[in-house]
């Protein structure tokens, strides 16, 4: 099974949401998996109107997941 790049980027987004454990940048999951931060952001903006993930702008902003992460299937 071959997934598209759109559900590889959202898997991995996820991912690190849940070992990260708490709110984390964009930057952080661009340079940890050497993404575009163009195409990241349109997944991570997909995953919140979907309501995997909380975002929120400006300081002391950032990504958080919105469900536990056990409860993602």
């Amino acid at each position: 099974m071959k997934l598209s790049l759109f559900s590889d980027y959202s898997l991995r987004v996820l991912m690190y949401g849940a070992l990260k454990g708490a709110p984390f940048q964009l930057d952080e999951v661009t340079d940890a998996y050497a993404i575009s931060r163009h195409h990241l952001g349109k997944v991570v903006n997909r995953l919140a109107r979907l309501g995997y993930l909380d975002t929120q702008r400006g300081r002391g902003g950032g990504i958080r997941l919105s469900l536990d992460p056990a409860s993602i299937r």
